[in-house]
């Protein structure tokens, strides 16, 4: 289970299936060596997470353009939601054992990186310093929640100093907002339960926050660093509020436009976004904005749902619990609490360490109030049931890891001068994953450059049928256009019907108004200038 986390962050940064389906593997393995306890009762909570990750898997595969993300994304989320929910106290035991060893290597990584001068924000194997703090709170919030309730012992206390310094060191203010968030529901959730923190505790919680601080101190933020960005920070975010408001007009209120469908919005939008003119960004930085704009009003509704239930469940089971469970309860929606403040500003429900870690808490939580095993008549026919969900989610991640093993085996051929080879399973890619454009455009660039070498018109008609089949598969990706414009320009002599200047100048007309600032999109439009001059 910790390889599993550590894949899943390494995931963050490089968007691999290959990475991403490894992760899965090995946190399924690990969940499954777990203590089993009793089935629990289905709650709105457990409604909430299967919805949200089966409206994210319908709307992908039939509905919106499709990007293998959204399939992933939705079984990390429930792949932490189904081993939280498994486990026996003895299991939750262990699983938050592993995430903290987990927390507590990204902590020391990150403070490393600061320490040498690496980055001035410390984010581990992480993207940005942002995703690293979402994670780290996680972890934080509840270990502090049993501070508080009396947990001790020296290298947990050690551990907790380091996830502190760890999430001061990121500056993410978005960091510090939801900690402070989550401190603020488990103090309302121990008033609920009757609890009340020793002063000796809450003065170790407040220690362990303090030493977190001076921790960060071996290498200091600066003033700009930590705070001085807040003004530039908050007006780049208001801009990408803008545009997503913007986008909104042209998305369907029901399914939305598409999972990450924002980056196509923000090339679009790139002239008026003065904070991005050179930079690149998949989010929003506002979970609830970008989701629904990509995955319309039941997406939206379905995660305010898993966002807010944990508290609302807790609060109504906390008078029913033992006082061990109360504190186990309090310590879970102190962690999702934490996450759901955090999506406000920020982007945490689309990675995948994230999702699982707060899958993990919104399972425990479903699980505390226990419940009773299904009567024996049932259990074969929940026992297939399952396996019938369990083979056909299986299969929709195998694909993209079988298209993105053949694309890459296509490029090393290619690279070796098989170009037979290489032709074969970059075909093979794109059949496998003919909904994904990438394939497309894989194959596309390589029967171009056969074309283009060998004078050879029937690599030429199928460079231009792949373009043709990644612009159908997803409109808005401008790669594909741009590639079938040089295809009509520098090929049309090998192609059986070549398009007229006037459908190249509509094919460039529509590249340009999806990405506006490309450098490829300026470079087309002047070959265009250039071919149209000729007779």
């Amino acid at each position: 289970m910790f390889c599993g986390l550590a894949l899943a962050a390494w995931g963050s940064s490089d968007a691999s299936v290959i990475l991403w389906f490894a992760s899965l593997a090995a946190l399924c393995i690990g969940g499954a060596l777990l203590p089993r306890g009793r089935l629990p009762s289905l709650t709105p909570l457990a409604v909430a997470v299967f919805g949200y990750a089966a409206w994210l898997l319908v709307t992908n595969l039939w509905v919106n353009p499709y990007t293998s993300a959204a399939s992933y994304d939705a079984a990390f989320l429930l792949a932490g939601f189904l081993i939280g929910r498994k486990a026996d106290r003895h299991g939750w035991a262990t699983l938050f054992a592993v995430a903290l060893a987990f927390g507590i290597a990204l902590a020391v990584w990150s403070i490393g990186q600061r320490l040498l001068g690496v980055e001035a924000r410390g984010r581990a194997l992480f993207e940005t310093p942002a995703t690293l703090a979402a994670t780290l709170n996680l972890l934080l919030a509840p270990a502090l929640v049993l501070a508080a309730m009396g947990k001790r012992g020296p290298w947990f206390l050690a551990a907790l100093v380091l996830l502190a310094g760890g999430i001061v060191g990121t500056a993410s203010r978005g960091g510090w907002l939801a900690l402070g968030a989550a401190a603020l529901v488990a103090a309302v959730l121990f008033r609920r339960a009757g609890l009340r923190p020793e002063r000796k505790d809450l003065a170790v919680v407040i220690l362990v926050l303090l030493g977190g601080y001076v921790l960060s101190l071996i290498q200091p933020l600066s003033w700009d660093t930590a705070v001085g960005t807040v003004a530039r920070s908050g007006a780049a975010r208001l801009e990408l509020y803008q545009a997503a408001l913007a986008a909104l007009r042209d998305s369907s209120l029901v399914t939305g436009s598409g999972y990450l469908d924002f980056r196509y919005v923000l090339e679009a939008a790139r002239p008026t976004i003065d904070s991005y003119r050179g930079g690149i960004t998949y989010f929003v930085h506002n979970d609830y904005l970008q989701v629904l704009l990509e995955l319309g009003l039941p997406g939206l509704g379905l995660l305010l749902l898993l966002a807010v239930l944990p508290a609302a469940q807790c609060w109504r089971e906390l008078p029913r619990l033992t006082p061990e469970r109360r504190v186990l309860a309090i310590a879970f929606t102190a962690a999702a609490a934490s996450m759901a403040v955090h999506a406000m500003v920020d982007f945490p429900f689309y990675i995948a360490a994230c999702l699982f870690l707060y899958g993990a808490a919104a399972g425990g939580l479903c699980a505390i109030a226990g419940g009773q095993r299904e009567p024996a008549g049932r259990e074969s026919i929940t026992r297939i049931a399952k396996a019938a969900v369990a083979a056909g989610v299986f299969w929709v991640l195998l694909k993209p890891v079988a298209a993105e093993a053949a694309a890459e085996y296509a490029r090393q051929k290619w690279r070796a001068n098989d170009g037979q080879t290489a032709a074969h399973w970059f075909e093979v890619a794109r059949r496998v994953e003919s909904k994904d454009w990438r394939f497309h455009w894989y194959a596309g660039q390589f029967w171009f450059v056969q074309a283009q070498a060998g004078n050879n018109a029937v690599a030429a008609r199928f460079a231009d049928r792949a373009f043709a089949a990644g612009i159908a598969a997803n409109p808005r990706v401008v790669e594909n256009h741009l590639w079938r414009i040089s295809t009509h320009v520098y090929l049309r002599t090998l192609l059986p019907e070549p398009a007229s200047k006037e459908t190249l100048r509509q094919w460039a007309d529509r590249a340009q108004s999806l990405a506006p600032l490309d450098p490829g999109v300026k470079v087309q439009r002047d070959l265009l200038s250039r071919f149209e001059a000729k007779p």
